[in-house]
């Protein structure tokens, strides 16, 4: 028995000293102001309960991408997109444009544009259509100019600066 005893010993000392040392180190994955952080609870909450819901998955969509989140507000609009709505083509296309990823926000940019002409003047708004030109214009610049951000950055600034720059409103009054 005395053996038996000193080998569970042997073996919890051997397992304690082999054990690899904790070099996980969690980070807090969403950070924000506590009201910020409550309403993103309460949104996921919502959307968790009506999964199917566009209005429910574009707010939170853009709860997350005022909390800098592009990756997380293409996720939760992600099975939604075969609907074909221009509300979730806008959070897409913004989300693809803090990416900066050129091509993808051009081309849901388009399918945006398609989708408020299918829905109409009125459920699609001219401000909505003016928030995918601009959009789309400055990152249609970089595909036009094969600029990729992420191995010129200095360069796409400017081309993508040139073109905001550049759109104005008028205050003429017609």
């Amino acid at each position: 028995m005395r053996r038996a005893f000193d080998l569970i010993a042997v073996a919890a000392v051997a397992v304690v000293l082999l054990l690899p040392k904790a070099s996980l180190q969690a980070k807090v994955a969403l950070t924000g102001e506590k009201i910020e952080l409550d309403k993103i609870a309460e949104l996921e909450d919502a959307r968790f309960s009506e999964p199917d819901s566009i209005e429910r998955a574009v707010e939170l969509g853009d709860a997350y991408l005022r909390l800098l989140h592009p990756d997380w507000a293409l996720s939760t609009t992600a099975e939604l997109e075969p609907r074909n709505d221009h509300r979730i083509a806008l959070v897409r296309a913004t989300a693809y444009a803090e990416r900066l990823e050129a091509k993808a926000c051009v081309d849901e940019t388009a399918r945006g544009l398609a989708a408020c002409d299918a829905a109409g003047p009125a459920k699609c708004s001219q401000a909505v259509r003016i928030r995918f030109g601009v959009i789309s214009s400055a990152m249609q610049v970089l595909v036009d100019k094969g600029i990729d951000p992420h191995i010129d950055p200095k360069r796409a600034r400017e081309a993508v600066s040139g073109v905001l720059h550049s759109t104005k409103a008028s205050d003429k009054h017609q």
